[in-house]
């Protein structure tokens, strides 16, 4: 059995992406004018973690005209003004600007890059729900007025976000110039997840196969997760486990014997998002039996703010360790949903916070 390692990566763009063909059509379409070197339409694809957002752009970045000029940045990883505009410079140039540049100097050289070029720059921006309100508003807007700075530069902005609700976040100013397409990526359903996995697994092993059992067992585990990275990562730990033991199928034992490794990396890797305060709360939300997220900030607010305190219940949504939902009790409340064991949160904060 030859494993192909790469195809179980999470960063592996498969060369079919399954069940988000209307995804794809339709950031394709706003893209269209760019074949004819004018700005295309402005895009948030929004949906819960591991829905394929990052996938489909990847994807449809590697298929885009000679015309456009496709730039991805992680905000995850570039999380300032000066970081982001430098991972722009070094998709146009091949280099990252020397350090010490000035931002206007960085800012004009961009933007003289792409009048040159005369191509349209297309801005990925995954993850910028990462970013302060304050920040994404002053990015979004540099990258769309730029041509007020240099005539003929052309760009467009596509953001990506966990968070459903980030339009709420853009000011005023911002929206008369980025007005976005919002693209919705749901979450996958059980018998996608074995389809993408089945179909992951042909992909990533030469002269083997992965039983039905495995592939089921594995689906299984990630649609309780609601994460198909999850279920990619079980699979991938799996076919190590089958290879060790030089056979050339994969079984149900081999699954079920890497699940709780697997899960250990699932959970470490949520709470490595967290910091001081964001797990303060999460385990408040775990270890009380107080569900109504306005009792919840009256129990917290001696520690926080009104404020500061919704966006880290919006941030533990997005990572889907809680839902919230609403309901009318004396009025219309909203109340938190926990989706995890309270074991599993609190092993995993014990094990990994910070």
């Amino acid at each position: 059995m030859i494993i192909r390692y790469e195809v179980f990566d999470e960063d592996y763009v498969p060369e079919e992406i399954l069940f988000r063909d209307g995804q794809i059509e339709r950031i394709a379409f706003n893209l269209k004018p760019a074949e004819q070197k004018s700005r295309p339409f402005n895009m948030l694809c929004l949906g819960p973690p591991a829905t394929g957002k990052t996938t489909v752009m990847k994807y449809i970045l590697k298929e885009a005209p000679p015309s456009l000029i496709g730039v991805y940045v992680n905000c995850q990883i570039h999380q300032t003004k000066q970081q982001i505009f430098s991972k722009i410079f070094d998709s146009l140039y091949g280099y990252f600007p020397p350090s010490g540049t000035s931002f206007q100097k960085l800012y004009s050289a961009i933007l003289k890059k792409g009048v040159e070029e005369d191509r349209v720059i297309f801005v990925v921006l995954d993850d910028v729900n990462f970013l302060s309100p304050k920040l994404m508003n002053d990015i979004i807007y540099l990258i769309l007025k730029g041509h007020e700075d240099h005539e003929g530069f052309k760009a467009a902005v596509a953001g990506i976000s966990t968070d459903a609700k980030i339009s709420a976040a853009f000011d005023a100013k911002v929206m008369s110039v980025f007005h976005p397409d919002e693209i919705l990526f749901p979450v996958y359903d059980f018998d996608e997840m074995l389809e993408i996995l089945k179909k992951r697994a042909e992909a990533g092993i030469i002269g083997g196969r992965v039983s039905q059992e495995a592939l089921e067992f594995i689906a299984g585990k990630a649609f309780e997760y609601l994460d198909i990275r999850f279920g990619i990562h079980l699979l991938k730990m799996a076919v190590i486990s089958a290879d060790r033991k030089s056979r050339d199928s994969v079984s149900l034992e081999d699954a079920e014997s890497v699940f709780e490794d697997g899960r250990t990396v699932f959970f470490r890797k949520l709470i490595s998002a967290l910091d001081r305060e964001d797990l303060d709360v999460l385990k408040f939300i775990y270890g009380s039996d107080i569900k109504f997220t306005s009792e919840i900030y009256e129990a917290l607010k001696g520690r926080m703010g009104y404020t500061k305190f919704y966006e880290i219940l919006r941030k533990l949504e997005n990572l889907r360790l809680i839902d919230t939902a609403a309901k009318y009790e004396k009025g219309l409340k909203r109340y938190v949903v926990r989706r995890f064991r309270r074991e599993e949160i609190f092993r995993a904060i014990e094990e990994f916070g910070r």
